[in-house]
């Protein structure tokens, strides 16, 4: 579960991290990371699981198993950072590891 003080809300906030940060492509998901932009706060966290990854059921499935891959993520990034997860419809067929995700992110925010 994602815990209330890492959850994004704000759809300014969404469209500032997708237009300034550093994209992450992995299997089934596109990851946007954007350091800083938070100052002085805690790692931001947004999801987004469109009509394309299917009816209501399975999005909701889809967010419930991001969510349980990105919570271990989120303590080693730097505090401040903002992500917003978009899955792709080729995520029913992928083994999320929370592990590839945080090296994956981790190399994108090296300077």
């Amino acid at each position: 579960m994602l815990a209330a003080r890492h959850r994004m809300r704000s759809s300014v906030d969404f469209q500032r991290v997708r237009r300034n940060g550093k994209k992450v492509v992995i299997a089934g998901l596109i990851i946007h990371v954007y350091q800083g932009m938070y100052s002085g706060h805690e790692t931001q966290v947004g999801l987004t699981v469109g009509k394309d990854c299917g009816n209501s059921v399975q999005r909701h499935r889809t967010s419930r198993r991001i969510r349980a891959v990105i919570s271990p993520v989120i303590p080693k990034l730097p505090a401040g950072t903002g992500l917003v997860v978009k899955a792709l419809p080729e995520i029913h067929a992928v083994h999320l590891d929370s592990l590839m995700i945080t090296e994956s992110v981790l190399i994108k925010l090296e300077p």
